[in-house]
């Protein structure tokens, strides 16, 4: 089944970090679509610039005013993929004006698009922390609510050669079996990968075996089989700091957590939703974090 994901080209074209993870995660891109989105600015200084002029072959998908530098970004995002055996014919272009804010946008295209997930690069990394530290201000409370976070969020740093497999924060919560069902899910065939189901035990008294029980099945589900599928525990009164340093220490590629977990979410307990978010995010230098509502 085809796997679409929406990935956000800034005009940074030296910091595709989204568009370099998905060429250095996945073995192939046969079952892929990709759709490369690129928001121009409201005060970017080009955009009385802008290359009115589409791509030369209409097939590939291309929609809207290109910039100078979303013409590079996009050109040498196309590079990247085309040299991680994506074919272009299996690539969208999308170039649009900012609305509603830059995050707002991205989040309402990928409403709009069911898109499998959303991956961000390192700039649209930072603009959403902002909004994700002030989660009591009205403006961060309504990205979040109108974009109902649909969409799986893949938040992309620099990857680093050499990282592989998933580590899946579990605490046997609808949120978390979400991310299970996720990570099943883009990993079926991406035999390359391992999958780790790791609970962190904090006093809370949860039934790790009953955990790891319903997160196998759902990874059976997808066909994982059980060579492909580890289970750890940790203790840790720091969630985010256990499972971010088990992921570093391990050499992960990612790390997949639910929004919505027990105790008020898994999130709430990492505090990726609160003041300490900036230090997660930047914790993980070399990890990409998928969030899964």
């Amino acid at each position: 089944m085809n796997k679409h994901f929406l990935v956000t080209v800034s005009n940074d074209y030296d910091h595709l970090t989204g568009v370099e993870f998905i060429c250095s995660f996945f073995k192939q891109f046969s079952e892929h679509q990709i759709t490369l989105l690129h928001i121009n600015r409201l005060d970017a200084a080009d955009m009385n610039k802008s290359l009115m002029k589409m791509w030369d072959k209409p097939e590939e998908g291309v929609t809207g005013p290109l910039t100078v530098g979303a013409r590079k970004a996009l050109e040498k995002s196309r590079s990247l993929l085309g040299k991680s055996n994506m074919s272009v014919d299996q690539m969208i272009t999308k170039t649009v004006p900012e609305r509603y804010g830059k995050i707002n946008d991205i989040l309402r295209e990928a409403a709009s698009g069911l898109y499998d997930a959303i991956v961000l690069g390192k700039r649209a990394s930072y603009a959403l922390q902002w909004a994700f530290e002030r989660p009591a201000e009205e403006t961060a409370k309504a990205i979040i609510q109108d974009s109902s976070l649909s969409s799986p969020l893949w938040i992309c740093p620099e990857p680093e050669h050499g990282r592989k497999n998933v580590v899946i924060g579990v605490d046997g919560s609808e949120g978390s079996l979400r991310a299970v069902d996720h990570v099943g899910y883009i990993l079926s065939r991406q035999d390359q990968h391992t999958v780790t189901l790791l609970h962190v035990e904090n006093g809370a008294g949860l039934d790790s075996d009953l955990i790891f029980q319903k997160s196998t099945r759902l990874l059976h589900d997808h066909r994982l089989v059980d060579e492909r599928i580890l289970q750890e525990t940790a203790w840790g009164l720091n969630v985010a700091g256990t499972i971010t340093s088990y992921a570093e220490k391990s050499g992960f590629a990612a790390i997949a957590v639910g929004l919505e977990g027990i105790d008020q979410g898994i999130l709430k307990r990492m505090h990726l939703a609160g003041g300490t978010t900036t230090g997660l995010i930047e914790r993980a230098e070399k990890i990409s974090l998928w969030c899964c509502p």
